[in-house]
């Protein structure tokens, strides 16, 4: 009686097929662009932590100059941060009754990105007395 071997494909094979490639340059392709949008995602984050850094510290000034200045008028005023730049930032105070006597809110709202975005600081100012 004679038994049917079953032929076996080699342990050890010389070379990579044309199918091996390709996969492996699928997931070579894969990795590499999800570490570009990793990459890009990451310095369009930075650079809005950094305006929102520098819009604080405008908003800031801004209000510091207002205290320099005395006790506001209730009201709304608009104007660029900085003349000589145009494109750069943008503020909108707002001065409000408050429902303490002698107190007014102040709502410095600084914008950039051609006013598309913006933070607010708010503060709180007593009319100094006379």
């Amino acid at each position: 009686m004679k038994t049917a071997t079953l032929r076996k494909f080699p342990f050890h094979r010389e070379g990579t097929t044309l199918l091996e490639v390709i996969i492996a340059l699928a997931i070579a392709s894969i990795a590499f662009v999800s570490f570009v949008t990793l990459v890009v995602t990451s310095m369009d984050m930075e650079d809005h932590a950094r305006k929102v850094t520098e819009a604080t510290i405008v908003a800031d000034q801004k209000l510091r100059d207002v205290e320099k200045t005395g006790f506001p008028p209730v009201g709304q005023s608009e104007g660029l941060v900085n003349d000589e730049d145009p494109l750069g930032y943008s503020y909108r105070m707002t001065v409000s009754e408050t429902g303490i006597t002698n107190v007014r809110q102040i709502d410095m709202e600084i914008f950039w990105e051609k006013r598309k975005r913006s933070i607010i600081l708010s503060a709180y100012m007593l009319k100094p007395s006379s």
